[in-house]
C-alpha cells in the first residue's frame, strides 16, 4: 500500500493520546468532511447512520457494501486529514476484503461493532475477536497499521444484571484488545 495511507494510519493513531481524548465529529458527506477539516479537526469519522441516510437507506449494514465504500472514498478524497470509517460489523465481508475495500476508499481506521445488524444481539464474544484478529492481520498483510476501533455494545441493549453486563464488557474488552 502507499506511503500515504501508511503515514495517515500512523497520523490517526498517533491522535489517539492517554489522558487527552480525541473527538471525532462524524461525517456523511464529502461537504460535512470539509466542514469537520474546517472547523479545526484533526481527522474526520464517518458515521453508518448518516452515511447510509444521506444515500437513501437504512442503517444496520442496510446499505450495498460498494455504496458505503464509494461515499467514504468520497469523503477521503475531499480531506487531507485522515478518515476512519464506521462500517457496522464490516458488512458480511471477508477481513481481508474488507481491509483492502477500506484502503481502496483512503479511509485509514474503522470502527467494528459487536452487534448482529440483522437481529440486534450481541454477537458471541469469540466471533467479535476472530473478526477483529482477522481485520489487524489483513492490515497488517497490507502494510497499514489500521486503527482499529472496536466497539463495546453490552450497554446499548437494554435490560440485564447491571453487574454481569459490566463483566461481559470487561470481557470483551479484554478479548477484542488481544485479539
Amino acid at each position: 500500500m502507499s506511503a500515504t495511507l501508511a503515514d495517515r494510519a500512523e497520523a490517526l493513531r498517533a491522535l489517539h493520546r492517554p489522558g487527552d481524548p480525541l473527538i471525532l465529529p462524524n461525517a456523511w458527506d464529502a461537504a460535512s468532511a470539509r466542514a469537520v477539516v474546517e472547523a479545526g479537526f484533526p481527522a474526520v469519522a464517518t458515521s453508518s447512520a448518516a452515511v447510509a441516510a444521506a444515500l437513501g437507506h437504512a442503517d444496520g449494514e442496510a446499505t450495498p457494501p460498494g455504496e458505503m465504500f464509494a461515499a467514504v472514498a468520497r469523503i477521503a478524497r475531499t480531506v487531507t486529514v485522515p478518515v476512519t470509517a464506521d462500517l457496522e460489523r464490516g458488512y458480511g465481508l471477508r477481513p481481508a476484503e474488507l481491509v483492502e475495500r477500506l484502503l481502496a476508499a483512503g479511509a485509514v481506521g474503522l470502527n467494528l461493532e459487536d452487534s448482529d445488524p440483522a437481529t440486534g444481539r450481541l454477537v458471541p464474544v469469540g466471533a467479535q475477536a476472530d473478526l477483529l484478529a482477522g481485520v489487524r492481520s489483513a492490515a497488517r498483510e497490507a502494510g497499514v497499521h489500521v486503527v482499529l476501533n472496536a466497539r463495546l455494545d453490552v450497554f446499548l441493549r437494554p435490560g440485564g444484571d447491571p453487574d454481569a453486563r459490566l463483566a461481559d464488557a470487561l470481557d470483551r474488552a479484554r478479548r477484542y484488545r488481544a485479539a
